[in-house]
């Protein structure tokens, strides 16, 4: 399992899927997620509108990039509400976001196509008094672990992108 950092523009990442994540009781996307719904033109916050996808724990988008960013998907996992938010809710979310992915190598896998390239952009906004390099780690630790389990048969490439500067 390769799991590293990566500096690159949301934009020209190449990967098999970008997962980021969406908080519950914030009115529009923000940070990168943000970003990348003004570039895709705004998905994620006309399925906020028709109440189909609110960030809720356990709820998950899946975009089409429709070659705007270099990602091939783009996985947009509920976070929850921010009050909610602890170091165990922290863990919880990497296991929901790799069973995502799980799910959608599965999907795949029928055609002969597995998932195994995947870039994350890791909510550490969330959990502002807590070091990134720490959070970076429980997330991977639980994140991978759930990866193997579900496939282990598959090599995969894990990187994360550098905690944005942006709200």
């Amino acid at each position: 399992m390769d799991s590293r950092a990566v500096a690159e523009r949301l934009e020209e990442i190449r990967t098999e899927v970008l997962v980021l994540f969406h908080v519950e009781d914030e009115p529009s996307p923000r940070g990168r997620l943000g970003r990348l719904d003004w570039i895709l033109l705004s998905p994620i916050s006309r399925l906020r509108a028709r109440g189909k996808f609110r960030g809720e724990r356990g709820a998950s988008a899946l975009l089409a990039a429709n070659q705007k960013v270099k990602a091939e998907r783009v996985l947009v996992i509920g976070a929850g509400r921010r009050a909610d938010f602890s170091m165990t809710a922290f863990y919880r979310l990497s296991y929901d976001a790799a069973c995502a992915v799980v799910g959608l190598g599965c999907t795949r896998i029928v055609v002969g196509l597995g998932c195994t390239r995947i870039v994350v952009d890791l909510p550490t906004r969330l959990m502002p008094h807590e070091s990134p390099e720490k959070l970076r780690q429980a997330f991977l630790e639980g994140f991978t672990a759930e990866l193997r389990r579900g496939r282990p048969e598959t090599e995969f490439s894990v990187r994360t992108l550098p905690p944005s500067d942006g709200p």
